[in-house]
């Protein structure tokens, strides 16, 4: 049952920590939303929620960053340790349902290399 857990180890939330994935990491692009990553130190994978105010109003972000944080807490078991993970929302994804989510976050995570069957 500990793997899917979220514990503040596994949440990237310093300003200094975003800003540094985002100038020193590569990102993964889709239509619905973006990867940042930057392999880290020996760590757990972290990972921070970005959705900006162009997505909708605070009530519709919440419910995004909700949904993502959902979706890898059930997949954080299958990706890779050491990496540093941002995943930025686009405005489609305010839309979406749950198995866009997971669609979106799987196929983000294999073309970054970031699943450990890939």
């Amino acid at each position: 049952m500990k793997e899917f857990t979220f514990p503040k180890s596994n949440k990237i939330k310093a300003k200094k920590e975003f800003q540094n994935v985002y100038e020193k990491g590569h990102s993964v692009v889709d239509g619905l939303s973006v990867f940042y990553v930057l392999p880290g130190e020996n760590e757990n994978i972290k990972i921070g929620f970005a959705v900006g105010k162009k997505v909708g109003n605070a009530v519709i972000r919440n419910h995004v960053k909700r949904m993502m944080r959902e979706v890898f807490r059930l997949h954080k078991a299958e990706l890779k340790t050491n990496f540093r993970v941002i995943w930025v929302a686009r405005k489609r994804l305010a839309q979406a349902d749950f198995k866009t989510y997971e669609r979106v976050f799987l196929r983000l995570a294999k073309r970054a290399a970031l699943l450990q069957q890939a």
